[in-house]
């Protein structure tokens, strides 16, 4: 088993109305059934299952993830409760490293809740949507209302008593990139984490020839690239650090277990963007281990080598190893389920392309020395093209990279 963290949906309901978000309004309605609140009783099956699950596979680092909802939502005394339960087991699992994140959308983000992060040694994160017209664009409470003003209190309140701000912020392409960051300097946040919009095959609202989504990026990058007082963007210090070989150590998508109000063990919840009640997997923290997810179609999909199962198209990429097929929603249509190419597929060679440009650019001799070919997304999209079975097939041969295999850093 690979997943090493826990989402924890302590709070089945939100004080925002996001019009993209996957939880409330892209189709699975299964939040209506859920317990408004996280309860003491699944909290303790939680903490000894988590317990069990560490021995059995030795993890030496585990992180839970309060989310929601909004996590906010859940009273004080519900987080001192639980990271004092674990701290309990720290006794039973000695040299184990826990962590501890908070998701929050930020509009109620106040001094007591950083003053408690803070005793707790819990690290948030807020969600902002860049400029304020693009985040009231979809940001918006029950009301209609934009949160803005609020959330941007919030941001500068964290960076004044923590000395970082680390953001979530989901693409407007409809916003250009020039503003975002400016309106993110402006903000002085540390770390902006973007996130690709979560569509499938069935409901992307894009024409999928064009590259609206690399285009945005492409001009992001540039604009990053060249700021020597720049805030970190793990997005592309992925790419980057993929085209130079170099590993990563964070989180991704198949290393995290979401556990519901209920207790509900599912895989990550941006597949609920597929229908509804497609993350259901009948197992319950109540009554089953952790690792029981690997036997469910989707578990077993999703956290036993996920990047092998792609289709053929995929699987023949000479960027395969870099873009690993994209996130696994983006793979998803009604008719064959995850065997496709990412809707954003055309966007991710584009992009790559241009990242690989400028890693060219900077180490010339390297790329003499290693002979690396330039990506060429017009090639690679006109010989995917040509590609008529979508079908899995781990065991498709590998086209040699022609990536460097240095670890120079940039």
């Amino acid at each position: 088993m690979t997943f090493n963290s826990l989402a924890l949906k302590i709070a089945s309901r939100c004080n925002l109305n996001c019009s993209y978000c996957f939880m409330y309004n892209l189709g699975d309605t299964t939040y209506k059934k859920q317990p408004k609140f996280m309860s003491t009783e699944i909290v303790d099956h939680i903490i000894e299952k988590t317990k069990a699950y560490i021995k059995k596979y030795n993890k030496k680092e585990f992180s839970f993830i309060f989310h929601g909802g909004e996590p906010l939502l859940a009273p004080k005394q519900f987080y001192i409760d639980f990271i004092n339960k674990v701290n309990h087991i720290k006794k039973e699992l000695p040299g184990v490293t826990f962590h501890f994140d908070v998701q929050t959308n930020g509009v109620l983000l106040n001094t007591e809740w950083i003053n408690l992060f803070k005793k707790l040694n819990i690290a948030p994160s807020i969600s902002v949507d860049g400029t304020k017209k693009a985040h009231n664009m979809y940001r918006v409470d029950h009301k209609g209302n934009g949160s803005y003003d609020n959330v941007f209190k919030s941001v500068q309140l964290l960076r004044k008593e923590m000395d970082y701000a680390d953001i979530a912020c989901v693409i407007n392409t409809n916003e250009s990139p020039k503003e975002i960051y400016s309106s993110f300097k402006k903000m002085n946040a540390s770390y902006v984490n973007f996130l690709i919009p979560d569509y499938t095959h069935d409901n992307f609202p894009f024409d999928k020839e064009k590259t609206t989504m690399a285009d945005w990026l492409i001009e992001l990058f540039d604009i990053w690239i060249s700021d020597a007082n720049r805030f970190k963007i793990p997005l592309f210090f992925g790419l980057l650090n993929s085209l130079m070989r170099i590993s990563e150590d964070a989180k991704n998508e198949s290393t995290v277990l979401v556990i519901e109000t209920n207790g509900e063990i599912e895989a990550i919840d941006s597949l609920k963007a597929c229908g509804h009640g497609f993350t259901k997997t009948g197992l319950n923290i109540t009554t089953n281990n952790l690792e029981e997810i690997q036997n469910t179609s989707l578990g077993n999909l999703y956290f036993n080598d996920l990047n092998s199962k792609l289709c053929n198209q995929c699987l023949q990429c000479p960027l395969k190893e870099i873009c690993k097929g994209g996130r696994l929603v983006h793979r998803h249509n009604k008719t064959n389920g995850f065997n496709n190419p990412s809707v954003y597929c055309n966007d991710l060679i584009k992009l790559i392309a241009h990242v690989q440009k400028f890693f060219i650019s900077c180490y010339p001799e390297l790329h003499e020395k290693e002979n690396i070919e330039a990506i060429n997304p017009e090639e690679i999209r006109n010989y995917l093209s040509n590609l008529s079975e979508f079908e899995f097939n781990p065991h498709a041969e590998e086209l040699e990279s022609f990536l460097s295999k240095e670890t120079a850093e940039v």
